[in-house]
């Protein structure tokens, strides 16, 4: 079995596992996502040689050292697939400006060190779950919500299918703060 990978955000908010518990007792998935593997990938790389993941990883790393830290706001309930029997239940951030650069740049500079990369279009998401099971979608309400998610690093996973979780970050790759965020974060721990 070959190993894949794919990069990604990774989503720590505890509101999220509040918002799947809520919203999943209306549909029925296979595939429950756990807390400690919500992400938002920016590119699935699939099976990757040594001398590829090197590539990534030095490719990930500069693009990260080119980009401040951002924020992402979430307050939509979003799914693939049919309206009755989603494939993938999701939710989606709001548009923003940064991440679609930091994307932008950093799957460009891949698809040209890397052959063979998915190009599907960018499509912003964090899934709750996938993989229908059986029926329709009961009729609700979405619950309504506001998540703001701090994204100061990039991750390099490898997925372990088999494993619980199945995502294993490979390498984190921190965002460039300026100077001043830098001795800010550092006065915090001193005073």
């Amino acid at each position: 079995m070959t190993t894949h990978y794919f990069i990604a955000l990774p989503i720590e908010a505890d509101e999220f596992a509040r918002i799947q518990r809520e919203v999943l007792p209306y549909y029925s998935y296979r595939r429950v996502y756990r807390p400690d593997e919500f992400h938002l990938t920016l590119q699935f790389l699939g099976a990757l040689d040594d001398d590829q993941v090197e590539a990534v990883r030095e490719i990930t790393k500069q693009v990260a050292n080119e980009t401040r830290p951002f924020t992402l706001t979430f307050e939509q309930i979003d799914f693939f697939g049919r309206p009755d029997r989603p494939r993938v239940l999701t939710i989606i951030p709001e548009a923003s400006p940064a991440l679609t650069a930091f994307v932008s740049t950093l799957r460009g500079r891949l698809h040209d060190e890397v052959p063979g990369l998915d190009r599907k279009t960018f499509v912003p998401h964090v899934t709750l779950a996938k993989k229908w099971d059986s029926g329709h979608v009961v009729p609700h309400m979405a619950p309504t919500f506001h998540v703001t998610e701090t994204i100061d690093a990039a991750v390099l996973y490898r997925i372990n299918p088999s494993h619980t979780p199945a995502y294993e970050a490979v390498d984190v790759f921190p965002l460039t703060r300026s100077e001043e965020d830098t001795w800010r974060s550092r006065l915090k721990f001193l005073t």
